[in-house]
């Protein structure tokens, strides 16, 4: 009889050992889905993240050279100084160099410091925009804004001095207009047409020593003036006040 029971007593042991088995068996199986899907889930995260990473290319700066290793595309913050280009200053931007060596065009902020006659020269204020450089990296031409709040558009004239040759600007000051100067000369500026912050509108024409000479202006409402000015006689007379009927 005791036999009997020891035996009940047995295989109710194994069975209960057997289902704990098993309730554990789930619980690991449970377990190890849960890490794998964990393990999953975090190389898909830093997959994603790599795959931005490659579509994003974080440099200081970028040389691209032509087929004979000159320099010819600089790119930086500050552009990155090469060995075959002749100005090393430092600007933040884009500098296209030529065959020589020298600057052809640059964008960059600042805009990098005009070359006049193979001389380098101060800009009179900071600022951004374009510069176009003649073969010899002289400066030409460009478009800027300045940090004192001037802007313009220009093109020099191919002399050492880099003598402006037509403008068209705007500034803080109340003017805006276009200035065409001469090629030599102490004053340069012979005929301007502008808008000053008044609202007068006028045109005017100098003689080759920069005298104004000639001057169509119209202020307000008030009747246009057409001034003939002699510099030596310093006399100014309006010529349509003249012809009045």
């Amino acid at each position: 009889m005791e036999e009997k029971q020891t035996t009940a007593s047995l295989l109710e042991r194994v069975e209960s050992l057997e289902k704990r088995l098993t309730l554990w068996r789930f619980i690991a199986g449970l377990g190890l889905l849960t890490v794998v899907l964990a393990v999953f889930v975090t190389v898909s995260v830093r997959s994603s993240r790599a795959n931005e990473d490659e579509r994003v290319l974080r440099l200081h700066g970028l040389i691209i050279e032509d087929s004979q290793g000159r320099p010819r595309i600089l790119l930086g913050a500050p552009v990155p100084k090469a060995v075959g280009r002749k100005r090393q200053d430092e600007n933040t931007g884009i500098i296209l160099v030529g065959e020589n060596g020298a600057d052809r065009v640059a964008i960059g902020m600042p805009t990098p410091a005009p070359q006049g006659g193979g001389k380098v020269h101060q800009r009179i204020s900071p600022g951004a925009g374009l510069v176009v450089d003649d073969l010899d990296g002289n400066e030409r031409g460009g478009i800027g804004v300045l940090d004192n709040g001037r802007g313009a558009v220009c093109l020099d004239y191919p002399d050492p001095i880099g003598r402006d040759a037509i403008c068209l600007g705007v500034l803080p000051e109340g003017l805006a207009g276009l200035i065409i100067n001469a090629p030599s000369g102490d004053e340069s500026e012979r005929a301007m047409v502008g808008v000053l912050k008044d609202g007068t509108t006028f045109l005017k024409l100098a003689d080759v020593r920069g005298n104004e000479r000639a001057m169509l202006q119209v202020q307000g409402e008030s009747p246009a003036q057409l001034l003939v000015l002699d510099p030596k006689l310093k006399t100014k007379v309006d010529v349509l006040e003249k012809i009045k009927p």
